[in-house]
């Protein structure tokens, strides 16, 4: 009993606070109820009513009034004739549904009414006036409290007051008809006012759990959305809707792509309490580069977001996305990665370290595929040589004899402290020539590199190494 107090009470504070909604809902509901199989059966009914008062009142009792009896309902049947007629002309009188369903139920009862009227005052002597008013007596309380049963107000002290006032209608409607009529039924309307506010009350709490229950489904199922948003791309999300699986949302097969591996030199030194901050602004800035031009028919962005590794950026360019632009792949890795470079220069300025903040960067063109994890969270990967080469090109930095031709460089152009970008071979002669001339070709075959004992890792095919030093 307490559960279903608090279930109630719950209903009612969210309705409180969504009471537009409520109403909008209640509006809905309403309108639905005129057009639908309610309205359409309350009409079967009341023509039924109509159908049989006149017989009983014409072929039974010989009753000279009996020809108004058949027409005493044709408000409410005209009300839910012609509103679905209506409402396609003129779409705001949807917004009054409630009222004129309230119209309806008090049309009915006012019928009604003067059903009563005709019967009483068309009987033809007192044995028959008795015989109908036994009748009658018995449908007062049903036919009030059937006309106060259903109200669509999003409070219930409206329909409560509505359903006062049909009461009233109804007993003044009784008193003028017959001083003894009413005076013998005075009960009976206090019984169908009370009987159909107790129904209008059910009718109005299924009405708030119902409201309460499908919008908090929907907000919860829109909550789940707007997180799961946060781990599948926007196609994905729309895919899944259309009742694909997730395994089918990215690409699988093996493609090419260009792998770029981003780090910042010497992280583990940086000393600042918003370190965290620093590093969180710098990917959601590479993120916003990754999804620029973002489509999904074809798919196709400035890059695929691989993973973050701490202090470290993983993206891919042309798998398993196509590039925005008609450029070659190789303009299009490196004019990306160029752009990652400046926006890090901006989050390094806002974060207003004592020391200079450098990066470096490797980029690798080979084989790549697109997987999801076999089980637990099915998240998407990317795994190739691809991958494995960009990431030893990123980390020929800590080379030692390679940092010292960098460092050479760096002075000869005026830097003490720079970023590297680090390109395979293959990327370089794909190259257009604006972005060629970036470029300081290492040959490995170099003496000073033979003589330092260096070998070029999982590239074996290497014959140059090329650089590029950013301020």
């Amino acid at each position: 009993m307490v559960a279903e107090r608090r279930k109630s009470e719950s209903y009612a504070e969210y309705c409180r606070n969504h009471a537009k909604d409520f109403k909008n809902i209640l509006r809905d509901e309403a309108g639905t109820a005129l057009e639908s199989w309610p309205g359409r059966t309350a009409a079967a009914l009341l023509v039924l009513a109509s159908v049989i008062t006149f017989y009983d009142a014409s072929t039974l009792r010989a009753n000279p009034l009996a020809n108004y009896t058949a027409f005493t309902y044709s408000i409410s049947i005209g009300i839910i004739v012609l509103y679905p007629i209506a409402s396609l002309f003129t779409s705001p009188l949807t917004k009054y549904s409630p009222l004129i369903l309230d119209l309806l139920c008090v049309a009915g009862l006012v019928g009604f009414c003067f059903n009563v009227y005709f019967i009483i005052e068309g009987a033809n002597f007192r044995s028959q006036l008795d015989e109908v008013t036994f009748v009658l007596q018995g449908q007062i309380a049903f036919v009030l409290s059937l006309s106060s049963a259903f109200a669509f107000h999003t409070s219930f002290y409206i329909t409560v007051v509505r359903n006062f006032l049909f009461a009233v209608i109804a007993a003044l409607s009784l008193h003028y008809i017959s001083v003894d009529f009413y005076a013998d039924n005075r009960l009976s309307i206090v019984e169908g006012f009370f009987m159909g506010t107790m129904i209008g009350w059910v009718f109005y709490d299924a009405m708030r759990a119902r409201f309460y229950l499908k919008s908090t489904d929907a907000d919860t199922r829109q909550h789940l959305y707007n997180q799961l948003s946060k781990l599948v791309y926007p196609h994905q999300l729309e895919r899944i809707k259309l009742g694909d699986q997730l395994e089918n949302t990215m690409p699988l097969k093996e493609g090419k792509g260009i792998i770029n591996v981003f780090d910042v030199q010497k992280s583990s030194d940086i000393r600042h309490e918003k370190t965290q901050d620093f590093f969180m602004g710098v990917f959601q800035s590479f993120l916003q580069i990754c999804m620029k031009g973002y489509e999904h028919n074809p798919l196709r962005s400035q890059a695929f977001r691989l993973k973050e590794t701490g202090d470290g950026f993983i993206s891919a360019v042309g798998y398993p996305f196509l590039p925005v632009d008609s450029r070659s792949l190789a303009d299009s890795a490196v004019s990306t990665a160029l752009l990652m470079f400046e926006s890090f220069n901006v989050e390094v300025e806002k974060f207003n370290y004592s020391r200079a903040i450098k990066a470096s960067m490797g980029l690798a063109y080979n084989s790549v595929q697109g997987t999801f994890q076999s089980g637990g969270i099915r998240s998407y990967d990317l795994f190739g040589e691809a991958l494995i080469q960009a990431s030893k090109y990123e980390e020929l930095r800590k080379q030692p004899i390679l940092w010292k031709i960098f460092t050479r460089h760096a002075r000869g152009l005026g830097l003490e402290d720079f970023h590297v970008l680090i390109v395979q071979e293959v990327i370089y002669n794909s190259l257009s020539p604006s972005y060629r001339d970036l470029f300081v070709e290492i040959d490995l075959n170099d003496p000073e590199l033979v003589e330092n004992n260096f070998q070029m890792m999982y590239d074996n095919d290497a014959k140059f190494i090329y650089f590029h030093l950013l301020e």
